[in-house]
């Protein structure tokens, strides 16, 4: 029984470039495909570089990727893959060191207290605060165990205790309270992220009645202001 005319093409397998491949501009990419036919022997295989060599990557684009197989009965076939070079990655970062910093403005001072009157007297001063941690919180306490919380001329203490408060844009306010002590300082103002450069406002009051005597001098205390955080 006679055998017909071969027509059946060869087979071909690309393993590399992968269809729809994305590679990285210069990164070293090498071919690999395969051509093979059960009728004719083996046939020839042709793609743009040899099975084993490089594939270039040097420049950026989409690309197609096409092997053509020929038998001995003249059967061809082809196979396609289409990939892309892309531009190389590459990272670029930096550090930040863990900071918390408070810088306290010109000392607040109230205007003259004038004895028999009584009167609410009021002054400020500013504070710019910055830190990198998650939150932050702004206290003062008064660290002297004397007269705690009162302003004082030499050993003489005003008998309402100094108020304080702070305001600032992205810190949410206490309200005005009494200055404590060192083992239970006031809170002034929170935050619930970083701050870079934050101004912020302290103000104080100090009331005096009209039948309080006072000594003659300038009544004052150094006070304690501290930034923390726990959320470094």
């Amino acid at each position: 029984m006679a055998q017909g005319p071969d027509v059946t093409p060869p087979t071909i397998t690309i393993v590399t470039p992968v269809e729809g491949a994305s590679y990285e501009q210069g990164t070293p990419v090498t071919a690999s495909y395969s051509c093979a036919d059960e009728s004719s022997g083996v046939p020839s295989c042709d793609g743009p570089v040899a099975s084993g060599s490089a594939i270039s990557t040097s420049t950026i684009g989409n690309f197609t990727f096409t092997v053509l197989a020929k038998d001995a009965a003249g059967n061809t076939q082809t196979a396609t893959r289409h990939y892309s070079v892309v531009g190389a990655s590459g990272e670029v970062g930096g550090g930040t060191a863990a900071t918390l910093n408070l810088t306290l403005g010109t000392p607040a001072a109230f205007s003259p207290f004038i004895p028999g009157i009584g009167k609410d007297y009021t002054t400020s001063m500013t504070a710019t605060l910055t830190s990198t941690a998650a939150d932050a919180t702004l206290w003062v306490a008064d660290p002297s165990a004397t007269a705690t919380g009162r302003l004082m001329n030499g050993t003489f203490a005003l008998a309402a205790p100094l108020q304080v408060g702070a305001t600032s844009p992205n810190g949410v306010s206490s309200p005005m309270a009494d200055v404590g002590g060192s083992a239970a300082p006031t809170k002034l103002l929170t935050y619930a992220g970083p701050l870079g450069a934050e101004a912020a406002t302290l103000n104080f009051k100090q009331s005096i009645a009209a039948t309080e005597a006072l000594r003659t001098g300038g009544y004052a205390k150094t006070l304690t202001f501290t930034l923390s955080t726990t959320t470094p």
